[in-house]
């Protein structure tokens, strides 16, 4: 069974700060009662941002393919004990999926499988993206979570939803502490999942992932950002794992962003061996006080 990353859903408290922030990233903006929703290709509604206090992730959507994927993945959820709740129709429409159904699953995330996410009326355009995003058969990225216990958390997705090991990386910190952290795939994306160990708390969600399909996509962006003043996190450079080329900068919800391109596909499964990587980047990727 594939599914892929199909939207995000975030509960943030400053929805005019997200406004400008992904205007400046370059997707496709718009702003309702309902909250602030944003496109990077023909869906609808790929992230999705409603006003709280959190400043967190609120929801992680995976695509199912069809109706019996659909039926077949709750079947199994409630085989292993995962209690499933149905969303109801309001929570469907802001989605703009035709339905979905939702559980609760490691760090006390909330995870949705949905079926139907809606076409837009218009392409997807963007002058500051002018390549565009990687998504189809990928899905729409990667999250990646703090977490407490990453081979329990791997453990959990690998039964749940199917997802495979990638990869590992432990990698020694300055403080003498170690980062463990575990990247899981349900699609060719390299990961669309992953929780690391050691690299703080205080929100469960570390950062979101979007990949660009041009690395002049990304060297204009980074510009963009620091023109901005937007602090970067994470300086460019490029991982040891999934070969992206990126940088991460600090969201307005104070988590963050990963703006890349040239991430690595996993297409034969048979001859993948996952392996572990004892640092995050070949190069680059410097860790910047914000």
């Amino acid at each position: 069974m594939s599914i892929g990353t199909g939207y995000f859903g975030f509960e943030v408290s400053n929805l005019d700060g997200w406004e400008r922030y992904a205007d400046l990233i370059g997707l496709n903006v718009e702003r309702s009662d309902e909250g602030l929703f944003c496109r990077i290709d023909e869906k609808a509604r790929r992230f999705h941002f409603v006003e709280g206090a959190a400043d967190d992730i609120a929801w992680v959507g995976w695509e199912a393919d069809g109706r019996k994927e659909f039926d077949d993945l709750r079947a199994h959820l409630g085989s292993l004990g995962i209690a499933t709740q149905d969303g109801d129709e309001a929570s469907a429409r802001l989605r703009k999926v035709d339905r979905f159904f939702h559980f609760v699953g490691p760090v006390g995330a909330r995870h949705e499988i949905a079926l139907g996410l809606e076409d837009a009326e218009t392409p997807f355009v963007s002058d500051k993206v002018p390549h565009g995003f990687v998504t189809g058969d990928q899905g729409l990225g990667h999250a990646a979570f703090h977490s407490s216990d990453h081979k329990g958390d791997e453990k959990f997705m690998r039964e749940a939803l199917f997802a495979r090991l990638s990869d590992y990386i432990y990698q020694p910190l300055p403080d003498g502490s170690t980062m463990h952290a575990s990247f899981l795939h349900t699609s060719p994306r390299h990961h669309s999942i992953a929780f690391a160990e050691g690299l703080g708390d205080g929100s469960k969600l570390n950062h979101f992932q979007i990949e660009m399909r041009d690395v002049c996509d990304v060297g204009r962006a980074y510009e963009r950002m620091q023109a901005a003043g937007i602090p970067i996190m994470i300086t460019l450079g490029q991982h040891s794992n999934d070969r992206m080329l990126s940088f991460y900068a600090k969201t307005p919800s104070n988590f963050a962003v990963e703006v890349g391109c040239f991430g690595l596909r996993i297409d034969d499964e048979e001859s993948w061996k996952p392996v572990i990587h004892d640092r995050i980047s070949e190069w680059g990727h410097e860790f910047q006080p914000v």
